[in-house]
Parts: structure tokens; C-alpha cells; sequence
């Protein structure tokens, strides 16, 4: 069985199975669902070695657990901050270790993986002001850096609530925004949600709206990013495949953020399921994303 059909198959257990909880209520046998998917999800990330050239050191910065790839480059004066996908629930640095190694080696620059905490337990917006602390507590300490966001999935909607969250403290916006398959509509009503189920092994429009009623219980609309209005954003990438039901987010963000942001860009990747780059890191598809990100944080970012 392929990685992306087993993914499939014990999602659609785990979204038969699952009990939308209330704000106040999670039951034990919620947890004991999502405790047994993050031990699967945290195999995932063994589906290719890490590049045993890039050292990994975990740091608390601000209180959160984050981990630094690639931190003897931090003497170029840029970082990339990275927050991971698994729709607000699922996650881990050794989920997300190996793609990460061989990123931190591609752009060649220090990454830092910021832990955030997940939810049911951890619900809106508890993980958005982790990640704002650590943003604020790096601006801080390295004055003068050039900071990129990169995110997948649901990090790539922590990325661009991050940025209004920078606007709303006063603090500078990132450099530019990397986001790969991004989820942005938590009220999962655009059209791909139907028109690319057939071909998306991955994710459904049910699975990924019962995790976004577990992360902002009452306050699904407050937490989505989609609901964000800008007058100003940094230069960002967005990068999807054409078969994951995640389509129609980077496509309508794109088309709402472009006037805005001159620099924004959009890219398709005919035949790719969601963060393809997580399952095949090599793959052509994969390199090319990789090369695309590197040229556009040197070239497009302010």
C-alpha cells in the first residue's frame, strides 16, 4: 500500500470515529484517537533518511520548544521560521525532521521548527500567540535579520495569521512567505473541497472541518485566516498541487492578496497531492518547489 493510500485509510477510520467536541468537552476517547494518529504521523516522517549533514539543537525561546536546523548559518542574517501542517492537531519535529534537513541543506540557511501546541487540548489561539512570543522574542535577538515564514497546510495559515498578528503589536513583517499546499478557509466552503475530492488521497472536506471545529471551537471564524483583511502583506510564494481539495485556498488567497502584494505569487503543480515535498523529497516535483522557494526568498523578499 502506498504512503498516500495508507494516510488515507486510517484518516477515513479516524474521521468515521471521531467526536466533534464542544468548547468546554473533549472526551477521553477523542484523545485516545488523536494520541494513536500522532504516533502514525510521526512515522510518516521516516518515509526518506534526513540529510545527517545538517545538526538539529532544540532551544526554548519565549517558553516554546523550537528546534534550529542548519544553525551555524544564522551568520548570514537570515532565518527561516517553519510551522508545520496536521490540521492544528498532529505534528512533531520528528514528523517533520528529515524534510527539514534536506531544506535547511537546499536554501542553505538556519531554519528554526517552532513546537507549537496542538489542539483539542491547546485550542485557539494558544499555538498563534506561541508562535507571535517566539516571532517577536528572534526580532529581539537578531535585530536586522531577514526573517522568511514558512508553513504547510495549517501552518501556512499560522503563517498568514502571523503576519496580522506582527501588524497588530507593531512589530516588523516578516521578509517574505513560503507556503506549501496552505490551508487558509477553516469554514472549508470553497469549491475544490468538492471539485478535488476525487483525486486528493489525502485530505476531505468532513476530516479537515472536524479538526478546525476542534481548534476554535465558536470561533471559527476569529481563528480563519481567510476572514483576515490586509491593506499590506509581505511578498509571498504559494505553491499547490492541482489534485489536493486545498486547491481553491492558495488559488482565492492569491487572487484576494496579488493587489495588494505586487510580489505575490502563485504556483501550480499539475498532478500533486497535498505537500507532496513531505512524502518524496527528491522527486521532481519536489526538487522544483525547493528550487522555487530558494530563488524566490533571495530574489522576491524585501
Amino acid at each position: 500500500m502506498s504512503r498516500a493510500l495508507k494516510l488515507y485509510f486510517l484518516l477515513s477510520i479516524f474521521q468515521l470515529s471521531i467526536s466533534v467536541v464542544d468548547a468546554q468537552t473533549v472526551p477521553d476517547s477523542t484523545i485516545q484517537k488523536i494520541n494513536g494518529f500522532r504516533a502514525f504521523y510521526e512515522t510518516l516522517g521516516k518515509a526518506y533518511p534526513p540529510d545527517s549533514t545538517i545538526t538539529v539543537i532544540g532551544e526554548e525561546i519565549a517558553g516554546v520548544k523550537s528546534y534550529w536546523f542548519n544553525q551555524d548559518q544564522l551568520t548570514q542574517k537570515n532565518i527561516v521560521i517553519y510551522l508545520h501542517g496536521g490540521v492544528y492537531t498532529y505534528g512533531s519535529v520528528n514528523a517533520y525532521r528529515a524534510m527539514l534537513t534536506h531544506l535547511a541543506k537546499s536554501l542553505n540557511s538556519a531554519i528554526l521548527y517552532i513546537e507549537y501546541s496542538l489542539s483539542p487540548e491547546h485550542p485557539f489561539p494558544a499555538a498563534n500567540n506561541e508562535i507571535l512570543k517566539v516571532y517577536r522574542e528572534l526580532q529581539k535577538k537578531y535585530p536586522n535579520y531577514k526573517i522568511t515564514i514558512m508553513g504547510d497546510s495549517a501552518g501556512g495559515g499560522l503563517a498568514i495569521s502571523l503576519v496580522n498578528d506582527a501588524q497588530k503589536y507593531n512589530l516588523s513583517m516578516p521578509a517574505s512567505l513560503a507556503l506549501i499546499s496552505p490551508w487558509i478557509d477553516l469554514k472549508c466552503i470553497n469549491n475544490s473541497y468538492v471539485t478535488k475530492q476525487s483525486v486528493d488521497p489525502i485530505l476531505s472536506k468532513d476530516y479537515l472541518y472536524s479538526h478546525a471545529l476542534m481548534y476554535a471551537p465558536d470561533k471559527i471564524k476569529e481563528a480563519d485566516p481567510g476572514e483576515i483583511k490586509f491593506k499590506k502583506f509581505p511578498p509571498v510564494l504559494l505553491l499547490v498541487g492541482t489534485d489536493e481539495v486545498l486547491n481553491d485556498d492558495s488559488k482565492n488567497f492569491y487572487a484576494y492578496i496579488k493587489p495588494i502584494q505586487k510580489k505575490a505569487r502563485l504556483k501550480e503543480f499539475e498532478g500533486q497531492k497535498h505537500v507532496w515535498l513531505f512524502s518524496h523529497i527528491d522527486s521532481p516535483a519536489s526538487l522544483e518547489a525547493i528550487n522555487d522557494i530558494k530563488e524566490f526568498i533571495a530574489t522576491k523578499s524585501k
